[in-house]
């Protein structure tokens, strides 16, 4: 069943205060009545201001340790009466003091938040209006209850089965690994239409095969995967899996829980169905699950036979267990990010707040700038700059969009929405936003999420996506998982939670060969190459959806972002080569002079020669060269390196272009 999804800010429930973008600018507070039944009761998250923040940060220094551990005065004697008052059993600040980041802390205040612990019968708009009185005090904030977190897929991974999947010949993407379900893997490598499906799909997916040619991942490159936990021991995950260098057993942190082991194996039953900690395996496996392994399915950036992946990082904020309420788990999530070298940040999350109307929702956030804001901003600007060898300096954050567009339609979701994260659609394996993507023009690119109604005439299970699930024989599943050993540990969902994690996988691809060509970015620089490495969807966002209640699917014009993801032209934006892009079948002629000055130009073409000319299915590598022009003819999909040595006057030089032949695209956003 579709859960109901608004993603919003883990502080905004009630307006409790504003804060200027600009964070030299004056800080304000305003208190507001939080919404008892969203609001964490007995807690609150203060932002002191500069001046308040050193002096707290000094008094603190000379108090004595408590038996926890936990601070539960601030030193400072009004603040240190209004705690005592309320009974405070705890005043610590959000995240840890750590030298090597208080300068990146100081100027995205990250360091002036500090979190209050109190008795829960406390009235906690009372308690806040009190504290939001105190001189020193820029902000005072509310956080919404972690129960209210929920993974934006929807509905529960479906584990796959023989029985519910079509036969299906050799496809493209299935030649160039030996993992056997690549094959029903559409959103890498989609062949076309097969007899039941009437939909064009030929090359609806990520162009990922051809992108293997050049990288297929980077051990030096860490996603953390914020999320429910990744199950660290998958036998097809656990060689991508981070471990930290000081402990090699840990590979993550349960946020969730407030302790270090990850916890997948508790469930929960919903609408009468077992519901398990899947989504954040199947996040998992779509970036990194081990290639080549004979095994299973493929991951975006996961190497080949076991080496070269790049590394997951589970952080979990979510959970089936009743959670621990003394950590906020997102911001303590972010942080272990940033600190343990995580450059990219995946998160499939958002909130169900039952009837919050999304236009309120979306007002709190936009007059409300929070530590979970804050946080944001501190992975985006710290996370890589501590390691000089990084390809990025600083960090990419990723979002999914929402899976509420069916019924809430054209609304900004947060903190999808919020500027400096990338947020992402879905679209389904016929180049159509699929039925529940939230969309507007705040959505930044489009990936494919799967949509098992993409049909009319059925509901189709493989046109959901393939990724890792839970696969632990200590657990007792009844969702018949383990009934078929093949299929067991593998599954099918939908929802931007999908979409996601491929623009994440396609970054951590491009940065792994960004490592490998020693090539680096800043944060703004490499944004501009992903969100331009895209083909264009909308000339088909024509007619209905028959059968499901959306637009018409001219509304998703201009709304979901650039176009989808491109996988191949991620890594030849990295590498600085210009790509030429030829049908298959078709013979056709280019003329170069427009790389070469323009028809104006004494650039004149000696030879061309191409270095794999196999991969396009033609005969011979040197190919004949007429004045600028050149007449290519190939018979399959591929890719190969075109080497052009040219003349201008008396010197002789040479450069390269990718020649790039797919089925299906030429008349598709760009690449022709």
């Amino acid at each position: 069943m579709k859960r109901v999804l608004l993603v919003c800010c883990l502080l905004t429930v009630a307006a409790c205060t504003k804060e200027s973008m600009d964070r030299s600018a004056t800080e304000t507070r305003i208190v507001g009545s939080p919404a008892p039944e969203i609001a964490l009761q007995g807690t609150l998250s203060v932002k002191l201001t500069p001046e308040m923040a050193r002096r707290v940060a000094e008094a603190q220094s000379q108090l004595p340790t408590t038996r926890s551990g936990c601070a539960t005065r601030s030193g400072v004697g009004e603040m240190d009466d209004l705690l005592a008052a309320i009974g405070a059993e705890r005043f610590q600040r959000v995240v840890d003091y750590n030298p090597a980041w208080e300068a990146i802390y100081d100027r995205t205040g990250m360091n002036r938040w500090y979190r209050i612990s109190f008795d829960k019968q406390e009235d906690l708009s009372e308690v806040g209006r009190r504290f939001a009185d105190l001189p020193g005090v820029a902000v005072v904030e509310y956080e919404v209850h972690p129960s209210h977190i929920r993974p934006m897929s929807v509905g529960p991974a479906t584990p796959a089965h023989l029985a519910a999947l079509p036969e299906r010949g050799d496809t493209r993407a299935s030649v160039s690994m030996n993992d056997p379900m690549l094959e029903f893997q559409w959103h890498y490598a989609n062949g076309g239409p097969n007899q039941y499906f009437s939909s064009p799909r030929t090359g609806a997916d990520i162009d990922l095969t051809d992108a293997w040619d050049l990288c297929t991942g980077n051990e030096e490159i860490i996603v953390a995967v914020i999320d429910e936990p990744v199950q660290t021991n998958h036998p097809d995950l656990q060689a991508n899996i981070w471990s930290n260098p000081s402990n090699p057993q840990e590979h993550g942190y349960n946020f969730w829980d407030n302790k270090a082991e990850l916890d997948w194996k508790t469930a929960t039953q919903e609408d009468g169905q077992w519901v398990y900690a899947d989504h954040g395996t199947h996040v998992a496996g779509i970036i990194a699950a081990v290639n080549n392994n004979s095994r299973g399915v493929c991951g975006i950036a996961g190497g080949r036979s076991g080496r070269g992946g790049v590394k997951i990082m589970s952080c979990q904020i979510l959970g089936y267990s009743d959670g621990d309420e003394t950590n906020n788990p997102i911001v303590k999530a972010f942080e272990y990010a940033w600190t343990h070298g995580a450059i990219i940040a995946q998160n499939s999350w958002g909130y169900d707040f039952g009837n919050v109307p999304p236009a309120e929702a979306a007002r709190e956030w936009q007059n409300d700038y929070g530590v979970v804001r804050d946080a944001i901003d501190t992975f985006i600007e710290g996370a890589g700059s501590q390691n000089p060898n990084s390809p990025l300096q600083g960090g990419l954050v990723l979002f999914a969009a929402g899976n509420d567009g069916d019924r809430i339609g054209d609304v900004e979701t947060y903190p999808a929405s919020y500027g400096p994260v990338i947020a992402v659609g879905a679209m389904d394996w016929a180049f159509r936003p699929a039925y529940y993507t939230d969309y507007g023009t705040w959505v930044d690119i489009t990936a494919p999420g799967g949509d098992v109604y993409v049909e009319s005439s059925g509901n189709y299970l493989d046109a959901e996506v393939l990724s890792t699930i839970l696969h632990d024989d200590t657990m007792n599943f009844r969702d018949g998982r383990k009934s078929d050993p093949y299929w067991y540990g593998y599954g099918f969902m939908q929802g931007t939670s999908m979409a996601c994690p491929h623009v994440s996988g396609v970054a951590a691809l491009g940065l792994s060969y960004a490592a490998e060509l020693g090539r680096k970015y800043t944060v703004d620089e490499f944004k501009a190459l992903l969100l331009s490495s895209v083909y264009g969807i909308d000339s088909y966002f024509t007619g209905r959806k028959t059968g499901i209640t959306v637009p018409d699917l001219s509304a998703y014009r201009g709304k979901m972002g650039g176009g989808c993801v491109d996988a191949l032209k991620m890594l030849l934006a990295v590498r600085g080569t210009q790509a030429v892009y030829l049908p298959v079948g078709e013979s056709t002629t280019v003329d170069f002079a427009r790389f070469f000055g323009g028809s104006g130009s004494r650039v004149t073409i000696g030879s061309a020669k191409l270095e794999d000319p196999g991969k396009l299915g033609m005969d011979d590598a040197t190919l004949s060269v007429s004045g600028t022009r050149i007449t290519f003819r190939s018979s399959r999909p591929g890719i190969s390196m075109l080497r052009i040595t040219a003349t201008a006057g008396d010197t002789t030089f040479a450069r390269e272009f990718a020649l790039v032949s797919r089925a299906g695209l030429a008349g598709n956003g760009g690449w022709m």
